[in-house]
Formats: structure tokens, sequence, C-alpha cells
């Protein structure tokens, strides 16, 4: 995944029926509950990435959709997860 060769953390996914009159939630990600709040220093930061992108994947293939579908995933490199702190 690029996102984790490029130390960027998959947050969370999101999955989105597109119909004609917008988007319909179908269903979120539940595995960053899980995560806690993430690393306090930068060297624990790697690891994080993989695990959470690990939990990412693992959803998607889990939760299989048509071409009516969308996955919206929520992303963040280091400095901006240390932002929304």
């Amino acid at each position: 995944m690029r996102c984790t060769e490029n130390e960027i953390v998959v947050l969370g996914v999101e999955i989105f029926e597109v119909r004609p009159t917008g988007y319909l939630t179908k269903k979120l990600s539940e595995y960053d509950q899980h995560m806690g709040s993430g690393p306090k220093q930068r060297d624990g930061w790697a690891d994080y990435v993989k695990i959470n992108n690990r939990l990412a994947e693992e959803f998607v293939r889990l939760n299989p959709t048509g071409d009516d579908h969308v996955y919206v995933l929520t992303t963040a490199s280091w400095r901006e997860f240390q932002e929304m702190k």
C-alpha cells in the first residue's frame, strides 16, 4: 500500500452507496476505536501506520461492494496526526 510506504496512516474507512440524490453511508470501519490514541513519539509512528493500514486493507477485503459504491479513506501524516490532537 502506497500509504504505508510513505508513512501515511489510514485512520478509518467509510463505504458509501452512490445514489442519484447523493451518497448513503453503508458501513464505517471500527478498527480505529481499538487502536487507542496513537503514538506519542515519532519513533512509534511507522509501527502504528503498518498496523492501521493492515486493518484498513482487511476491512476493505471483508466488505466488498459493487460499482455503485465508493470507499473513502481518512488519512494523516505524522504532522497532521499531531495537529489533530
